[in-house]
Parts: C-alpha cells; structure tokens; sequence
C-alpha cells in the first residue's frame, strides 16, 4: 500500500531532477556562446519589428474600425450596393419566412432559428460580394431594423414568485415543529425501557 503512495513522488522526483540537469546545462552551454550574438539577435529582431510595424494594427489606433473601406488586401467596398442587396436579396426572404411562422412563435428560438440562420449568412455573403468585411456599420443597422420589427416584444421576463398564502406558510411551520416534541418524547421513553 504504501509503495503505491510513494511511486508518484519518485517518478516525479526523477522528473524534477532530470529538469534541473537541462536547465543547468543549458546555463553552461549560453556562457560558451559570446553575449555579441544575443546583442545582435535582439537588435535585428527590434529593427525587424521597427519595420513592420506598418502592417500591424495596434489597439491605441482606432483605425482598425474602418477597415471595411481602408482594408488594403480588399477593393473599395460598396456600402450602396450591400445596403440594397441585404434588403432585396437577404431581406425578403427573412420577411417571407418570419410570415409562414405565427406571430406567437416569433420569440421562440426553435421557431425561428432557421430563418435567422440563414439571414445571418446571406448577409456575410452579400458582404463578402461587394468587397465590404463582415460584421459592418450597414449589416449591424439592418439587424437593428429586423429585431425591432419582429423581436422587441421577445424579453427575458424572469418569474415572479409569489409569497405563499398565510395559512400555507402557518402549517408548512407548525407541522415540524409539532413533531419534534413527539420525538424528544419517543428518545427519552425508548431509552428509559432499554434500562
């Protein structure tokens, strides 16, 4: 039993050791290597870094929210053309699907996940068409237009709980305490018979 307990430790103490011998020998194998290397490495990784600096967008640049129309590895985007082809060519449809559906299951998401779905991709679609990235100002706004005609009713209502009825909460009390006099009672008889 105890060997069972004691050959984790030991396999891990082989571990720990094993590690410690690497990290030493690689403290003695960098005093070999002259410290002009490292400088240099560093200095041609900074410059590097210096250099391409241009491609990177870094979060202090709030650049990065136009790139649907600064993008260099995208066209011009034509926001004209996504707006009417999000409306003609996703919207209707959605309209057509969310009609079949009764106005009753419009906040049921097994209802209308499917037509919502396929909303959702025919605008990253379109969007990708006409050279403008996805998510965008346009596709946000047109999403805004369809949750307030069909969902702004749909809310997260949670349930409001009722207190129960007086008399409810008098009995839910008054039977346990009522009973634990009776078994006081019962403890103290059967242990006076057992006597």
């Amino acid at each position: 039993m105890i060997l069972y307990l004691l050959c984790p430790l030991l396999i891990a103490g082989i571990k720990s050791q094993t590690v410690n011998v690497t990290v030493e020998e690689r403290s003695r194998a960098d005093e070999n290597v002259p410290s002009s290397l490292y400088q240099e490495g560093e200095g041609l990784i900074e410059e590097e870094l210096e250099n391409n600096n241009q491609m990177f967008i870094r979060e202090d640049d709030e650049m990065f929210q136009d790139q649907d129309t600064t993008s260099p590895h995208r066209d011009h985007c034509d926001r004209a053309l996504l707006v009417f082809a999000s409306h003609s060519h996703c919207g209707e449809p959605f309209h057509n699907e969310m009609f079949t559906i009764s106005s009753e299951n419009w906040c049921h998401q097994e209802h209308i996940s499917s037509p919502y779905r396929n909303l959702t991709l025919c605008l990253e679609k379109i969007s990708d068409l006409v050279n403008c990235l996805y998510p965008n100002q346009d596709t946000e706004d047109f999403f805004l237009s369809i949750h307030s005609q069909y969902f702004q009713d749909c809310s997260t209502e949670k349930l409001v709980f009722e207190d129960a009825p007086h008399w409810v909460a008098m009995v839910l009390t008054l039977i346990p305490v009522s009973i634990i006099p009776v078994l006081v009672y019962l403890v103290v008889w059967k242990s006076k018979v057992q006597e």
